[in-house]
């Protein structure tokens, strides 16, 4: 061997004379490497910068540092090296002390035989190698219990064995410093999918020839580490036979390409199971591996079999109790939540999570559909795609739209989303032509796919999919033996082998979600039940409140008008005579509807089918609604074209014409076109009613023709009526075999069109009749009502806001305000009003009523609580939000007797209540009694203000004295104010001037003085405390 490979030991010599040190310099240069130092200091700087020293021969007497102080420092700080002392004195206590101090191995006297002092040195030499190789066994020694420590507090720290795992492989490839360290579990007997590896440092900086971390694919990690039961040490992979004798000839290429020249192959058994592989690699260079060293990564791989063992039994433990933990937060949300969207997302969410797949999905189907239906979707990505993958497999192909991302914190981070009901996919593909649904419904049991690209026959090739999934597993859910839908789990990038213990929890899961479809179907059911009862029961409600309105306002304008008449024992004015006939047959109107519905329901309503000249008999009901249309400024256009005899029972269908040309007067304004249409249309002859009005909202058509509604319910609504005429029409038109339908649009009008058969062959013999029909024009009056009273309400409009002056002005006790959308009641109700010597107001709604008392400033409003635009309570609110109204008096007239209206309309600040059928004398009472109570307030309260301002006169200026009585002052001492004493004495010379000036003259200037100092303090913020002198 050459002298590089075995280098000279180094020995120091230190002493401050040059000549010992030449001296010893020619003793030793040729057996060693001679480092020569004049004093301590300087052998210490030698000492740090030279590396190992074997020897140390220092002088006892030197200057600076002694040498018993300098051995001393060296075998605190180099334990290692051997110290020999030179002395050329005798003195036995100094000589101990630097042999106890410095540690020291011999000491020599001077002078020194030469051969003497090399023999001693060789002897020094020898022990310093002894003690050398003891310091590197018990390092080796400690370096092991360091491992094996690091690792068992790596066994005991790791939260799971796949980190555990980790930190093993890391802890033993950085420990023995080796370029590469791989470990494969291997699992019931098969190798498990999971890599576990180590690059050093040098490996990540290898250039292009080498292997980058990038570089360590499956395939390649595959080849570096295999299945073996015994122990393989390869010292140098260039040279070792087994590794020249591989058949494996893919082994051997990723051995040359990945530079590997040492390998460690360490098995890892419990109880003769293997648990796993340990690889250890050397790159570039080989490594001769120790006995020691191969002993000690055997002690680790047992400890880390062990270890595994155990991580795994915890595993399989904590996976059952988290398996029994998911089932019972399952059955918990089925139990706890009826709302079934909610149920089916958290099963989706939980079962996703719980095993960490990319896309869950609960479908229900059953043999018979055609398609599936998602009602559950999870999906671990964090972007939606148009396509969902879940599914774009065969397990289910669905289509889903765009969903917009909400903000969140992090968007490139993966995160756990469930779609909305109204985001989930539909099916793309049917049934039938999905494969794996087809092997579900055969099989009932799963369907396991750890790979669809090997599995050709089960993928959907009739569309594109943009990411296919690589792993399925679609699982049935099972009612009684029959499949009513599936959960399905999927992979989209990457094969999976689908764990027993994964495939019993969806089975369980699935056993569950079978159970909550079940419950929420019935849940569904018995929800709209109860949904369907509660608005029957809110539309009856609303119904008979509107028949309330509808009843008591006429009986108000019948019984009213009577009871007057015989208390005065006078005959009944004429037109009080004429609205009472008018609400008379309002009233009777209303009642044939009410009684024609119920025949209806009874079955007892006998119809009598006769043959009609329909043409006829719509020219002659369109010219009894003419002149009212002309009044209101209509343009009434019959389009009626001849057609075939119809078999009508005409006593009940003329309810129909009359009901639909009522309704469009009623909603056309001034200026609007009506348009009645008769046609043949084939076997049919077609009635059309159109309007230019204003329209039906699209979200009331499909409820237009059914009883208890209304278009507006609210007491705001903007036209009367029952609700009644649209649905009796409808079954009066079913009744004579034929249909009705509507088009509108809000704001521009309405179309009813109504389709009737020709001839008698759809209508049933017993009641058809060969005798023809006649049509009486004396219920047109009747039917007729509504639309006198719409007219004279139109007459009123083109009136002014001019109040209705009584009887004598000379005797005018007050001014009212009657708000009414019924001209009969204003009619009525102002009469009263006017003949007992009020002056009256007269507005048709609300906003008109706030419109006129705002500019009349009447003493007391009558108002209607059912009106268009401003209902009652709507206009008490504006009134008592309005500081010039808020105090007048209001009197709520309203047909709804209910105790809820009654307290609503007092607590919006009502001051009466009046309800219908009222009488005269009652509604005086009440506005006396309020008119009065007012003019009292106003007494009083002008008398307060009287004597609040008499006292505030006293202390007040007169322009502060309003703002005081009205609360409007108030005195504000943030912050604090200083309070400042004005003193004669402080005007230079005033006692010499005051006796030179008359008395009158001091006290004016004094005032002058005071003025100009209190305006000074005021602006500085102070307060005038007092004036001394």
């Amino acid at each position: 061997m050459n002298s590089q490979e075995n280098p000279k030991l180094k020995i120091l010599v230190v002493d401050d004379e040059p000549d010992n040190l030449d001296l010893l310099y020619r003793t030793f240069h040729r057996e060693y490497k001679v480092l020569r130092a004049e004093s301590g200091p300087a052998a210490l700087e030698i000492l740090a910068r030279a590396g190992e020293v074997a020897v140390i021969i220092s002088d006892q007497r030197m200057p600076k540092m002694s040498g018993t102080e300098f051995l001393s420092l060296t075998a605190a700080q180099y334990p290692d090296v051997i110290r020999i002392i030179l002395t050329g004195y005798t003195d036995v206590e100094d000589l101990v002390e630097a042999i106890n101090a410095g540690k020291v191995f011999k000491y020599v006297t001077k002078p020194w035989d030469a051969e003497s002092l090399r023999a001693l040195v060789r002897q020094a030499v020898e022990t310093h190698n002894i003690l050398k190789a003891r310091t590197n066994e018990l390092r080796r020694a400690l370096s092991q219990e360091s491992l094996l420590y690091a690792v068992t507090n790596t066994i005991r720290s790791a939260p799971n064995y796949q980190q555990m795992l980790q930190r093993i492989v890391e802890t033993v490839g950085q420990m023995f410093e080796v370029s590469c360290c791989l470990l494969r579990p291997f699992q019931d007997g098969s190798v498990a999918d999971e890599w576990f590896i180590y690059q050093g440092a040098e490996t990540k900086r290898q250039d292009a020839d080498g292997v980058s971390e990038g570089d360590m694919t499956p395939d390649l990690l595959s080849l570096l580490v295999w299945e073996t039961m015994e122990v393989e040490v390869i010292q140098d992979a260039q040279r070792d036979d087994r590794v020249l004798n591989w058949e494996n000839d893919q082994r051997s290429e990723a051995y040359r390409a990945a530079n590997i020249r040492s390998s460690l192959i360490v098995p890892l058994f419990y109880q003769r199971e293997l648990m796993a592989v340990l690889a250890l690699h050397s790159f570039e260079q080989p490594r001769q591996w120790k006995d020691h060293e191969v002993q000690l990564v055997i002690t680790v791989a047992d400890q880390a079999a062990l270890a595994l063992s155990q991580a795994r039994a915890y595993e399989q433990v904590r996976a059952l109790a988290k398996r029994e933990a998911l089932v019972n937060t399952i059955t918990t949300a089925i139990r706890s939540s009826l709302d079934p969207q909610n149920i089916f997302a958290a099963i989706t969410e939980q079962l996703g999570q719980a095993l960490q797949v990319d896309g869950c999905a609960l479908s229900l189907w059953t043999e018979d559909d055609e398609y599936v239906q998602c009602v559950g979707l999870y999906e671990a990505t964090s972007d939606a795609v148009s396509v969902q993958e879940d599914f774009n497999s065969p397990g289910i192909l669905l289509v889903t739209p765009s969903i917009e991302q909400g903000n969140t914190s992090d968007q490139s981070s993966p995160r756990a989303w469930v779609l909305a009901h109204s985001s989930l996919p539909q099916s793309l593909v049917p049934i039938q032509g999905n494969p794996v649904l087809l092997q579900v419904m055969m099989s009932k049991q799963p369907v396991v796919i750890e790979d669809l690209d090997s599995r050709p026959d089960l993928n959907v090739t009739e569309v594109q999919l943009r990411s296919p999934a690589r792993a399925l597993l679609v699982v049935p859910l099972l009612s009684e033996g029959k499949i009513i839908g599936s959960i399905s789990l999927r992979q989209n990038t990457h094969t999976r082998r689908w764990q027993p213990s994964e495939i019993d929890l969806a089975q369980i899961v699935a056993t569950q979600a079978a159970l909550a479809v079940q419950q929420s179907r019935l849940y569904q059911t018995t929800r709209q039940q109860a949904e369907r009862l509660l608005e029957a029961d809110r539309l009856k409600t609303e119904f008979f409140q509107n028949i309330s309105h509808e009843f008591r306002t006429p009986l108000t304008l019948t019984i009213g008008p009577l009871e007057s008449a015989c208390a005065r024992k006078e005959d009944l004015p004429y037109e009080q005579a004429a609205i009472a006939l008018r609400n008379s047959r309002r009233l009777l109107r209303l009642v044939n509807q009410l009684l024609d519905l119920q025949r209806l329901d009874a079955g007892r309503m006998q119809p009598s089918f006769r043959p009609c000249d329909l043409v006829g008999f719509c020219y002659s009901t369109a010219e009894s609604f003419r002149s009212y249309c002309e009044k209101k400024g209509l343009h009434l256009i019959t389009q009626l074209q001849d057609s075939p005899l119809l078999y009508l029972d005409i006593e009940r269908f003329d309810k129909v014409l009359y009901n639909l040309l009522s309704n469009a007067v009623k909603f056309t304004p001034e200026g609007g076109t009506i348009t009645l249409k008769v046609e043949l249309a084939g076997a049919h002859c077609l009635l059309q009613v159109k309007d230019t009005g204003i329209g039906i909202r699209t979200e009331q058509i499909p409820y237009l023709f059914e009883r208890f509604r209304q278009a507006e319910g609210s007491t705001n609504r903007s036209y009367e009526g029952s609700g009644l005429g649209l649905a009796l029409v409808k079954e009066l038109v079913e009744l004579h075999g034929g249909q009705i339908s509507v088009e509108s649009v809000y704001g521009e009008g309405s179309t009813f069109t109504v389709w009737l058969h020709v001839g008698s062959t759809h209508l049933p013999p017993e009641q058809v009749l060969e005798i023809p029909a006649e049509f009486h024009s004396s219920k047109a009056a009747v039917e007729l009502a509504d639309v006198e009273a719409d007219l004279s309400d139109a007459e009123f409009a083109s009136e002014s806001f001019e109040g209705i002056n009584p009887v004598s002005s000379e005797t005018v006790v007050g001014t009212v305000l009657v708000v009414d959308d019924n001209p009969d009641l204003r009619f009525y109700v102002s009469g009263i009003l006017r003949d007992s010597g009020f002056a009256v107001l007269l507005a048709r709604n609300g906003e008109e009523g706030f419109a006129v008392a705002k500019n009349r400033l009447p003493d007391l409003i009558v108002t209607d609580l059912m009106m268009p635009l401003v209902s009652g309570l709507d206009l008490i609110k504006m009134l008592r939000e309005d500081e010039a109204l808020k105090g007048t008096p209001v009197i709520l007239l309203t047909a709804k007797a209910d105790e809820d209206t009654r307290i609503e309309g007092v607590v919006r600040g009502a001051d009466a209540y009046l309800s219908k059928p009222f009488n005269d004398r009652e509604l005086l009472a009440e506005v006396r009694n309020l008119i009065a109570l007012k003019q009292n307030e106003r007494q009083v309260q002008q008398l307060n203000t009287y004597l609040t301002e008499s006292v505030l006169r006293r202390f007040l200026p007169p322009a502060m004295v309003k703002a005081a009585a009205a609360g409007d002052l108030a005195l504000d001492l943030r912050p604090e104010p200083r309070l400042i004493t004005i003193l004669f004495s402080d005007i230079v010379g005033f006692t010499e001037m005051a006796n030179t000036l008359r008395s009158r003259r001091v006290a004016e200037l004094l005032n002058e003085y005071l003025a100009a100092m209190t305006k000074a303090i005021f602006d500085s913020g102070g307060t005038v405390d007092k004036f001394v002198g």
